[in-house]
């Protein structure tokens, strides 16, 4: 008998505002967004069943809390620049929808 294992996975497209300051631009924002498949076999503290939409998204948001930005997605090209000054970042979940 075959052993087939059914994946459950997500595609969480997601967006993140950059909030930072330039002494010629002055105060400013810049969004990035991305995607990203995610699964239960991912390190989650505190993870809820990955069984509904609304759920992936809550399991995502803890997991990426944890991780440095430039890990989740594309800094902005001047992100490292002595120049100008991140603040912060936010993320927020545009859409979750189930893999095929």
């Amino acid at each position: 008998m075959k052993n087939t294992c059914k994946k459950n996975e997500w595609n969480v497209k997601f967006e993140v505002t950059f909030y930072g300051k330039d002494p010629i631009r002055g105060s400013f924002r810049e969004i990035k967004e991305d995607s990203i498949i995610i699964n239960d076999m991912f390190k989650i503290n505190n993870k809820v069943n990955f069984d509904t939409a609304e759920n992936v998204e809550i399991n995502f948001l803890l997991w990426s809390d944890k991780l440095p930005i430039e890990q989740l997605t594309k800094v902005p090209h001047d992100y490292n620049n002595t120049n100008v000054t991140y603040d912060q970042e936010s993320i927020e979940v545009l859409e979750v929808t189930k893999t095929k």
